[in-house]
């Protein structure tokens, strides 16, 4: 299988004194050849005042911190091997890095953004986005959230809905499969594929349809068994590698990981962004703070090269 990988964009905070992301970015640009780029961001709250301020202070402004930041990070690439491993740094200006992710992803034509998991996930704020959440909601291309540990990626969770309701929940699906059987390959992991849903809620209507509540439940399960079935059979995964789970989705992931001894989670997203992104939500969102292993993102849009 080819594989999926060849830039590969681990982002950095300066401020930190270990580098998580970098580590485990540079040991699989190595191990696969592909191209490593370090990216970090920064900004000035100055920035919203920009009425009033004049363009020639505000442009003195941004190049100071853009060269303070070039300075660390072009001192962190220097203590790497570029023999082996090729880098080249990059410092956007914009307020997150969500933001800085998505503006030179397009320019690097990059496959996979490594970074760390934050420490705000479980944080509940109506005004202020988690940074991962972010990332999340953003992501034109795989962005893998890693952990403090060394991990060897011997088990790997898929969480997969197969009841496909449009041309863009079946490129989900696609890429889900893809990048994970190559992990798979490159690791040598065992995976396990994991579909959860929601059981249909008894309502009065059912007594007034003289309809059979179990009946409904058994043709649920029967519908959700048999896609799951067509999944594997049109992938080639053995249905030894599937579960298909009654429950909150969200729950039935994370108890999966943790039964499965996951040291990664693969899950899909598709982007919000507004409104929706705040109301909305998803999936990935909600299981990132329940989950202690590693998450690889999968979104359905892919950023033309």
């Amino acid at each position: 299988m080819t594989h999926p990988i060849h830039t590969i964009l681990a982002t950095i905070n300066t401020d930190h004194s270990t580098h998580v992301a970098l580590d485990k970015a540079e040991r699989l640009a190595k191990q696969t050849g592909a191209k490593l780029h370090l990216l970090t961001s920064t900004y000035d709250p100055i920035m919203q005042y920009a009425d009033f301020v004049s363009a020639h202070d505000l442009s003195q402004l941004r190049q100071h911190v853009l060269t303070n930041k070039e300075t660390l990070i072009n001192d962190l690439i220097a203590t790497l091997d570029q023999t082996q491993c090729p880098c080249r740094g990059h410092v956007s200006f914009a307020p997150n890095i969500a933001d800085a992710i998505d503006e030179i992803g397009d320019t690097l034509a990059v496959d996979l953004v490594i970074k760390r998991k934050s420490d705000d996930l479980s944080e509940i704020n109506p005004f202020h986005t988690p940074t991962d959440r972010q990332c999340i909601r953003q992501a034109k291309r795989p962005l893998w959230l890693v952990s403090d540990e060394d991990v060897d990626y011997q088990s790997i969770v898929v969480a997969i809905d197969p009841i496909t309701h449009d041309d863009e929940h079946a490129k989900v699906n696609e890429r889900l499969v893809y990048m994970t059987q190559w992990l798979a390959a490159h690791y040598d992991a065992q995976v396990k594929f994991v579909h959860a849903y929601d059981p249909p809620i008894q309502t009065v209507g059912f007594e007034i349809a003289a309809f059979g509540y179990e009946e409904l439940l058994d043709n649920v399960i029967k519908h959700h068994e048999s896609a799951m079935q067509e999944f594997a059979q049109t992938y080639a995964i053995p249905d030894e590698d599937c579960m298909v789970v009654q429950g909150n989705p969200d729950q039935v992931i994370a108890n999966t990981c943790i039964e499965e001894q996951s040291d990664l989670l693969v899950i899909g997203t598709i982007g919000r962004s507004g409104l929706s992104a705040f109301f909305l939500g998803n999936t990935a969102e909600a299981v990132l703070a329940k989950v202690h292993c590693e998450v690889l993102c999968i979104p359905a849009e892919e950023a033309a090269d």
